[in-house]
């Protein structure tokens, strides 16, 4: 199975997740044949491309025909020297910092800029701060999702809510409420 000119351009992850479902495999019996668990293939699926090593995620990608991308750091090469002057946000899904949206019945998460520069922690939860996209190394541009690659700067809860566009709207209500404690 190939991919079509509209789906080159999605995410690595959603490429192979629609691959899967259009085969007809559930992820169980995909992480039986690719030598992995259900719950990391779960997690690969929603974004979180680190659930799975390298050769994993190869086989997966091989299992379903599905063009690999490029090795994370390789695809943007500057990428280590422009994020030292780039934006900073912070990856954590749970942060006040990250306001959620539903797109396409999926959340996405919207990663609030902080300053880059000698800060290293969230001034809202004290995680590291990131100032690359986790799935290519490109630096964070001013958007939701990386340029180079698509994938969403910061992961998705997991489990996904069943409701996505309730959840984004109590969940920035809630943002609201704890940003207004700090005014």
């Amino acid at each position: 199975m190939s991919t079509t000119d509209d789906t080159d351009d999605l995410p690595l992850f959603r490429r192979l997740r629609n691959a899967r479902r259009a085969r007809g495999l559930t992820q169980s019996a995909l992480a039986a044949q690719a030598g992995c668990t259900q719950s990391a293939l779960s997690m690969m699926e929603t974004g979180r491309m680190d659930a799975l090593a390298r050769p994993t995620l190869a086989k997966v990608a091989e299992l379903l025909g599905v063009p690999l991308d490029p090795e994370p750091g390789t695809a943007v090469p500057a990428a280590t020297a422009a994020a030292s002057a780039g934006r900073a946000f912070c990856p954590g899904c749970d942060c006040p910092s990250n306001v959620p949206l539903a797109v396409n019945g999926e959340i996405i998460l919207w990663p609030r800029p902080q300053p880059g520069g000698g800060r290293r922690h969230c001034a809202f939860c004290g995680e590291v701060l990131a100032q690359t996209c986790r799935g290519c190394g490109a630096p964070a541009g001013a958007g939701a999702c990386c340029v180079q690659c698509g994938m969403p700067f910061v992961p998705p809860p997991v489990p996904e809510p069943r409701d996505p566009e309730t959840w984004a709207d109590q969940r920035r209500r809630q943002i609201a409420d704890w940003r207004a404690l700090l005014d």
